[in-house]
């Protein structure tokens, strides 16, 4: 029975720990930057996504998905105003809210798919005000976490590169480095066998001849 206990226990500890809300408050005409950090182990090669769910339970509507390869899933892919990003050696999927209207207030979902079946990993109630002098204070730690408005304008591309860019930067280094030596030995090589040509020549045009009248019985 306590076995039974504990498993219940630990299935409410996580249930409670992945449907945690988090609460974002922007200004109205902002750029709004939302980072949803995963396992990148226990996720890796699914499909990451963005949905807006209309009822506290209900169904939550697709809005946009990233990039499912995940060589290429960290360019951002956009849907409208809506602009989605997956580090996959970080692990953490970025949502950009362009150009923020009061219509686009409420409660979103980053969820990974694999096989039909849907995991949370963060959700986010999404508050667009309309006077930026309003923007309240981090609650306590009892009320859902409150971050400021986080706008951020297309400048901050300047950032520096991310892990996976980083990643890309120093294979692609490696590779070329690889390709010089191998060209430089097979160089090398060549000019070798070039040189070996002519003393073979050489010794066979030395070769003895056998003197007349030798060989004949």
């Amino acid at each position: 029975m306590w076995l039974l206990g504990l498993l219940i226990l630990l299935s409410i500890t996580e249930l409670s720990h992945t449907h945690n809300t988090t609460v974002l408050q922007a200004v109205q005409g902002q750029t709004l930057s939302i980072s949803c950090p995963y396992d990148p182990v226990k996720y890796w090669g699914q499909l990451k996504s963005w949905c807006r769910q209309h009822e506290q339970e209900g169904h939550c509507e697709h809005v946009v998905s990233a990039r499912r390869s995940w060589l290429i899933a960290f360019l951002k892919k956009w849907n409208g105003s809506t602009g989605i990003a997956d580090d996959a050696l970080a692990g953490r999927l970025t949502i950009t809210l362009k150009d923020l209207r009061a219509h686009d207030a409420g409660l979103y979902q980053c969820q990974s798919h694999q096989d039909g079946v849907v995991d949370i990993l963060r959700k986010v109630m999404v508050e667009v005000l309309k006077d930026p002098e309003i923007l309240e204070e981090p609650q306590s730690s009892e009320d859902p976490e409150v971050q400021p408005s986080i706008s951020r304008s297309l400048s901050e591309s300047r950032h520096p590169l991310s892990p996976t860019v980083f990643s890309f930067l120093v294979a692609g280094l490696l590779t070329s480095k690889l390709l010089t030596v191998g060209l430089l030995w097979a160089i090398a090589w060549h000019k070798r066998s070039q040189r070996m040509k002519p003393e073979r020549r050489h010794s066979h045009a030395y070769q003895l001849q056998p003197l007349p009248g030798q060989g004949e019985v």
